[in-house]
């Protein structure tokens, strides 16, 4: 009798219980998985424009800090950045930082693709750099004749 009574007082979930709830999460991840995907290309558009601002910031930081101009280039068709001393590509300050990897798809800029900063801190080149991101959002980095960097 005790045998009878511990097999009715088990229980657990049928098979049928576990493919329904499959299915409500397959359901749920499906209807998510394009509001997700748009949050991540924002973020990474995001981050993208902040290594940039970053890095021009940087560029004319070590202008003033060493003395000596301090030449941004702006990769087009690898979608890289480097920093370079006294305009010479064999000295650069870092390696090239690609945003390909950040997800954006083109980068332009309207005073072309070097950018240069002055000892003084102020800039040659004042542009615009537009950032493209995959979804097509942009974003917009603003550097001005005093070297003022800013992003929008």
């Amino acid at each position: 009798m005790s045998m009878q009574m511990s097999r009715n007082s088990e229980k657990g979930t049928t098979i049928t219980e576990l493919m329904v709830s499959v299915a409500i999460a397959a359901l749920l991840v499906v209807l998510m998985g394009s509001g997700l995907q748009a949050m991540v290309d924002r973020v990474n558009l995001e981050a993208a424009t902040s290594e940039l601002v970053g890095d021009l910031r940087y560029a004319r930081t070590l202008a003033i800090w060493e003395r000596q101009p301090i030449q941004v280039a702006l990769d087009t068709g690898q979608l890289n950045v480097t920093l370079f001393r006294r305009g010479d590509p064999m000295q650069p300050v870092q390696a090239a930082r690609s945003l390909t990897r950040r997800g954006i798809r083109s980068i332009h800029s309207s005073a072309g693709t070097f950018l240069s900063f002055s000892p003084r801190g102020t800039s040659a080149t004042p542009t615009t750099v537009t950032l493209e991101g995959r979804n097509g959002d942009r974003r917009v980095v603003m550097v001005s004749l005093t070297g003022v960097v800013r992003a929008r």
